[in-house]
């Protein structure tokens, strides 16, 4: 037993912080065990069972998490370490405890990556639990997908949702302190080489994009919002300025102070893209997640055409140098908006990412997601789309007749990086169906 506990703190010890709990040999140490788990805020359990125990002590450990537990054993045939384990997963499963299986070798990669999953999974149910969304406006250009149930979300995530009117950007971005307004405007126009002045793209606009950025971030600080969502059309739009840039900046990395942690923002105050938004923000432990429209999809060329007039953050076009990213964007004149204001134009560099969307079938959530990667084109290939918009090329091994029939939304969410069996595990969490739409 004490060799099996020494293999999984080498195979695990460097990747997580563990808590080893002395061996339960009784009811009582098993009470204690639960308390010093709930003592310490850890949600993340693993249930070691690496030889015979008597089965009914891990009752009050598994339930000291309100999330699933993990079971971890050996497949060695002189243990009794599977009998143990099947023994537990009956007991707990009858009692509808959710626990995970996982028996074999520790340092194999397959047993380490199902225990990242679930550690990440769990980390991921506890983040969304202790977010709170901000909804600035209300339903945009009479998009029905975009709002949400702020009570199921209570009921079904447990996120606070707060709601402002769209006038307090307004107002704080007119009592801004010029200093500060010019630090920004300032790096922006010097990271920015590409800034195209025209029409109601002028550079009293692009100010007033900069003050409502900071009008939002400001707001995102003192109402504690870890992630929120801007209606902007047409209020916005067409009677104080578009509000692309600010939102881009919120989802960035960093700004003119410095880096900073992303703020997941949707624009057309999209409350279910936000959401998904802020979970892959989290799955990727702090990247920048963004917001982007269905534009075109096609099962010949294995490739989705994802592009959008705003939320999409700098840091996509270079995610390895925020300065070439900036380099690689341009500020052009917006295809709509008579207040004026810049569209980013870029498109999203080549790498692994996952794309996701929650959504409602039937009042109740599912989780649609697929695995690809983003490709690169000339900026020509714009013209085909929307030619001043963000946009992301993302060729996926998909089903993309199921993806027509199922996803009932407009908008698609993407962060770099492999997260789909994260995202699943997460479903299994909070009981909502998981759509993978990979082949």
């Amino acid at each position: 037993m004490e060799a099996e506990i020494e293999k999984v703190k080498a195979a695990f010890g460097t990747a997580y912080e563990l808590m080893f709990q002395p061996v339960v040999f009784d009811p009582e140490e098993g009470q204690a065990v639960a308390d010093a788990i709930s003592r310490e805020g850890i949600h993340a359990v693993i249930l070691h069972l690496p030889v015979w125990a008597t089965p009914s002590l891990a009752f009050r450990i598994a339930y000291s998490t309100p999330y699933p537990v993990l079971l971890l054993g050996n497949l060695q045939r002189d243990t009794s370490s599977l009998v143990t384990l099947l023994a537990v997963a009956g007991m707990l499963d009858q009692t509808g405890k959710k626990c995970i299986r996982v028996s074999g070798n520790y340092e194999d990669k397959e047993i380490q990556e199902k225990v990242d999953t679930f550690v990440k999974a769990v980390y991921l149910a506890e983040g969304i639990k202790r977010s709170s969304f901000g909804m600035i406006g209300g339903r945009s250009i009479g998009i029905g997908t975009t709002v949400a149930d702020p009570s199921q979300w209570q009921s079904l995530f447990g996120i606070e949702f707060d709601h402002c009117d769209q006038y307090e950007i307004v107002y704080r971005a007119k009592a801004l302190e010029q200093d500060r307004v010019n630090l920004h405007l300032n790096w922006v126009k010097e990271h920015i080489p590409n800034i195209q002045y025209g029409g109601a793209f002028t550079e009293a606009s692009l100010e007033l994009q900069v003050r409502s950025y900071l009008a939002l971030k400001d707001m995102a600080a003192e109402k504690k919002y870890d992630f929120m969502g801007i209606k902007c059309q047409q209020d916005m739009s067409d009677h104080f300025v578009l509000q692309c840039l600010g939102v881009a900046l919120l989802n960035n990395n960093l700004d003119a102070e410095g880096e900073k942690a992303p703020i997941p923002v949707s624009c057309e105050c999209d409350c279910d893209g936000a959401l998904t938004m802020r979970l892959l923000n989290l799955c990727g432990e702090g990247k920048p997640s963004c917001l982007l429209d269905i534009k075109f999809f096609d099962g010949e060329s294995r490739e989705f055409v994802l592009a959008n007039c705003g939320s999409a953050a700098p840091y996509f076009a270079d995610p390895d140098n925020w300065e070439e990213a900036l380099k690689k964007i341009a500020l052009m004149p917006h295809i709509f908006g008579e207040a004026g204001g810049a569209a980013l134009q870029m498109i999203a560099k080549p790498g692994k990412v996952t794309v996701a969307r929650l959504f409602r079938s039937n009042g109740k959530y599912v989780l649609g997601c697929f695995e690809g990667t983003t490709k690169m084109y000339p900026l020509e290939k714009l013209r085909e789309t929307t030619y001043c918009y963000p946009h992301a090329f993302v060729e996926a091994e998909a089903d993309y007749e199921a993806f027509y029939q199922r996803i009932n939304s407009n908008h698609l969410h993407m962060v770099y990086g492999s997260y789909a069996k994260v995202l699943e595990q997460f479903c299994q969490i909070a009981g909502i169906e998981y759509i993978c739409f990979n082949k």
